[in-house]
């Protein structure tokens, strides 16, 4: 699931959890399973297992089905972004049938807090293939002290850099993948090289928004510490501020605008570069078909952060506790992995698979360029920060008020502290 927008659900969610943990939760294994995926009478088991389509390959799925003959594995495929978090909210608030089996996204730090209504994976053995998944990744779905585990990780997301190496050629700066990584460090390298990419081009980067996002992802601290105090005014979100405004300045940002005109923008060649997720890769050649061929990714300025990447937990009202472990870690192993990274490239959590052969994917698009060495490289190397549900409220709200910037031509400084003003009353009803 792609993290372009997470609303204010999230604070409505986390609260019904709260209420919802005040009546107590079902036992794991409350009818115990005979271990041969066959219930105490002998009968098929039966697993619900909700998803979104592209969290997990379909035909993993069906592969599971196979590898499981006693299991009845029902999987239902549901609308992604909120749609998908209402359904899950209502259900685990005790409003729906629930399903065993649920994915989750990268919000899935938020719900560690609520992990009593989950099965502790450890309890599940979980602790054994640890060391198959990339550490950052695997510590978003854990608690603070890793006794207690929600989530098994599936795909990651990393940012990297993607330019037009034409324009880029024409500029006469970095243009191959190495020298930018090796020249194009900080973001006022990438600010540098984008000047002269405009002079000579006369195309921009993303939008100041873009820009602010990125940064902030790379960053190891974000809105809230994690006691839950606030700490989105601080120098390290100021900082992302000043160095998006100072890109905007200088006319190095595309206007800020909706999609639809950035896109056409990038097949025109009026963006030149942008820092993106690994799912961009299928945005970018939706987006620019008449660039085909002329892009490239690097290792992109600043560092890595990520946007995206899912989970498989497993409620903890499920009858079938042992079983359902037992699918999920069948679904997100390192061959299975590979291959819905093959299917529809979802960056798998598994390192020890990113030097295989079968993970090469030299893409015509990207001029032949094999993308899983850049991807596998800055996996590696994501930091990510502490979560906490109210992110979204203060992101949506510093965002606003960049845009305002670009579009209304604001005081950069006067639209911070009415930003900061605007956040610290939501925080104090």
């Amino acid at each position: 699931m792609k993290l372009r927008t997470f609303s204010m659900l999230m604070l409505s969610l986390c609260f019904m959890f709260v209420i919802s943990a005040c009546g107590g939760s079902a036992t794991s294994g409350s009818t115990a399973s005979s271990g041969g995926g066959t219930d105490a009478s002998g009968q098929k088991v039966t697993l619900k297992l909700w998803y979104w389509n592209g969290a997990i390959s379909d035909s993993t799925i069906e592969a599971a089905r196979k590898k499981f003959p006693n299991v009845d594995l029902q999987a239902e495929k549901l609308p992604s972004g909120d749609d998908y978090l209402t359904k899950l909210k209502t259900t685990i608030a005790g409003g729906g049938d629930g399903p065993d089996i649920v994915a989750m996204d990268s919000w899935v730090s938020s719900m560690v807090t609520y992990k009593e209504k989950f099965v502790n994976l450890y309890d599940q053995g979980a602790k054994d293939i640890q060391p198959d998944y990339l550490d950052w990744k695997w510590n978003m779905a854990a608690s603070a002290d890793n006794k207690y585990l929600i989530g098994l990780p599936i795909d990651v997301a990393p940012v990297v850099l993607y330019y037009r190496t034409d324009l880029f050629e024409k500029a006469g700066v970095p243009s191959t993948p190495d020298d930018i990584k090796n020249e194009v460090k900080t973001w006022d390298d990438y600010f540098a090289t984008l000047q002269k990419v405009k002079d000579a081009t006369g195309s921009q980067a993303g939008t100041i928004a873009d820009m602010y996002r990125s940064i902030i992802g790379q960053s190891s601290d974000n809105y809230f510490d994690a006691e839950g105090n606030y700490i989105g005014d601080q120098a390290h979100i100021k900082k992302a501020w000043d160095d998006s405004v100072k890109a905007y300045q200088a006319g190095l940002t595309f206007p800020y605008s909706n999609d639809s005109e950035k896109n056409a923008a990038i097949n025109s060649g009026k963006v030149s570069s942008f820092t993106g997720a690994s799912w961009a890769v299928g945005d970018l050649v939706s987006a620019a078909p008449d660039t085909k061929g002329k892009w490239n990714i690097a290792y992109p300025p600043g560092g890595v952060g990520n946007q995206g990447g899912s989970f498989f937990g497993i409620l903890q009202t499920s009858k079938y506790p042992k079983e359902a472990y037992e699918v999920i870690r069948f679904l997100v192993s390192p061959e299975n992995l590979l291959t819905a990274y093959k299917e529809f490239g979802n960056y798998p959590s598994t390192p020890s698979i990113y030097d295989s052969p079968d993970m090469v994917n030299k893409n015509e698009f990207f001029g032949g360029q094999d993308l899983s060495t850049v991807f596998g490289e800055a996996a590696k190397d994501v930091k990510v920060a502490h979560t906490d549900p109210q992110d979204n409220m203060v992101g949506t709200t510093i965002v606003d008020a960049l845009g305002s910037v670009d579009t209304q031509k604001k005081d950069p400084e006067q639209a911070w502290e009415e930003a900061q003003a605007t956040i610290k009353r939501q925080l104090s009803r």
